[in-house]
């Protein structure tokens, strides 16, 4: 994005949020002089009608009302009612009492009484205050009648002079609004610009992200403290970590295709070496040439099983959330599984016994399930030297059974339990081969199968001796009987 076009995003938010707070300030100011100016206005109104009120109490006690008007004329000389005119009449219309200097008329020059003047003379009553434009001049004037209605005292006060200077509002406020107005603005434009700043500099991550163009250190980006910081460094922490995943499965891709190159150089090695043998030796006898081909056929087997055992692997780590699972009694599959033992000698010289209970049901796979529990099996014969190996239900435990596989061996040292599970990993990898021992695939497969259909499992030495490997499986849902 160009210099212009962040100039201009800037003014976007500065402008719209200008004119919001100069409005909200007009708005707010408008309100405070209409009220202060209606408030001086009323103050006006009440000593406009006391005077009426001091008029009338005079004719109530029988002073002369003309004396009386010459004595608030007197008071109120030099103070914010020196414009004010006073005039008196009778119930005919006749002046009784005035200050000549500024008399307020009731007619016109026909003679006949003033429309706007009617109307006060017939609510007098009530004390009103109009505002009436009189003599070219918009004047306050109101009107009160005595209790007898003999006598209608009218007083006046013409917006100018004194009584403008009174209601205009003092200039400090404006200086004020100014002001503040500038404040804000200030405060408006450095605030837009640290957001702004924000965004440019989530805008540049995002690009030095899509052009692949990040810098070595990439924690080097600084981010603001506040709301849009944290969003940018949220992005900046699922970006690390996106690629260390992605780091982590080249990583692990690699170390598997190298492990997988290698697992396989070895039978294919060893193949090759007594093929050439036999081929190369025409006058080999008969009894070795035997011995080179079972050897070769034996490696030939290794090759197959190994093969299988990664394509396995492969496809549950690939399409390990996809595996359908469906109700599968565990006890009856752990039977038909030590009968398979039995007959095909898969324990080698070890016992195999479990302890399931009845109708223990578990939601699986059961063709991997069986592969799974095989792999234990043979893991046992062929490495922990034990005379016994057990499956056992441990309970039942947040919608999951619990079981334990264990063998009476001897067990493994504790600094490769955190890596039996590990692919191609073996405990002593130069004697498995030497004897024809397994892919390092039987283990980590059986971590795929338990995961894949929503367990888990975890190895530990047993306290006796030999490995116990602990593994849960979700719970089936109860067959209504």
């Amino acid at each position: 994005m160009s210099k212009e076009h962040l100039l201009r995003l800037h003014w976007k938010l500065f402008f719209p949020l200008l004119g919001l707070l100069w409005l909200i300030i007009g708005i707010t100011i408008f309100y405070f002089v209409s009220h202060e100016q209606q408030r001086v206005k009323s103050h006006l109104e009440n000593r406009l009608l006391n005077v009426n009120t001091t008029v009338i109490d005079a004719y109530n006690r029988g002073v002369d009302l003309q004396n009386t008007v010459n004595f608030i004329r007197l008071f109120t000389d030099n103070t914010t009612l020196a414009p004010l005119r006073i005039t008196v009449y009778d119930s005919n219309g006749v002046m009784i009492a005035d200050n000549p200097e500024a008399t307020i008329s009731i007619f016109d020059k026909e003679g006949n009484m003033d429309e706007e003047m009617r109307k006060l003379w017939s609510t007098s009553g009530h004390s009103t205050v109009r505002d009436i434009p009189y003599e070219d001049h918009e004047s306050m004037i109101c009107s009160q009648a005595s209790p007898d209605g003999k006598i209608y005292s009218f007083a006046a006060l013409p917006y100018e002079g004194e009584v403008l200077d009174f209601l205009d509002i003092d200039p400090m406020v404006w200086i004020v609004v100014i002001i503040l107005g500038i404040m804000a603005s200030v405060l408006a434009f450095f605030g837009v610009r640290n957001i702004c700043q924000n965004v440019y500099m989530l805008r540049d991550f995002a690009q030095a992200v899509s052009s692949d163009n990040l810098p070595d250190d990439i924690d080097s980006w600084k981010f603001s403290k506040d709301e849009l910081g944290d969003v940018s460094r949220n992005l900046l922490s699922i970006y690390k970590e996106k690629i260390h995943a992605e780091q982590e499965k080249i990583y692990h891709e690699r170390q598997i295709g190298m492990n997988i190159s290698h697992e396989l150089n070895t039978p294919v090695g060893i193949i090759k070496g007594y093929l050439d043998s036999v081929l190369g030796d025409n006058e080999m006898p008969e009894e070795v040439r035997q011995k080179f081909l079972e050897r070769a056929q034996q490696n030939t087997d290794r090759l197959t099983t190994l093969v299988s055992d990664v394509r396995k692997v492969m496809r549950i780590q690939e399409n390990g959330d996809s595996i359908m699972v469906d109700p599968v009694d565990f006890s009856r599959m752990m039977t038909r599984l030590a009968e398979d033992i039995r007959q095909g000698h898969l324990a080698d010289d070890m016992a195999f016994v479990y302890d399931v209970p009845k109708d223990c049901r578990v939601m699986a796979h059961e063709p991997l399930l069986t592969n799974a529990m095989l792999n234990l099996v043979y893991n046992a014969a062929r490495h922990s030297k034990g005379t016994r190996m057990e499956v056992r239900w441990l309970g039942e435990e947040n919608g999951r059974h619990l079981f334990a596989f264990s063998d009476n061996g001897v067990g493994v040292d504790e600094q490769h339990l955190d890596r039996l599970f590990d692919l191609f990993y073996r405990v002593d990898a130069g004697r498995s081969r030497r004897q024809g021992g397994g892919s390092g695939l039987g283990l980590p497969l059986v971590r795929q199968i338990i995961n894949a259909m929503g367990g888990e499992i975890t190895v530990a030495n047993a306290p006796g001796g030999g490995l116990t490997f602990t593994f849960s499986l979700p719970a089936a849902p109860a067959v209504n009987k």
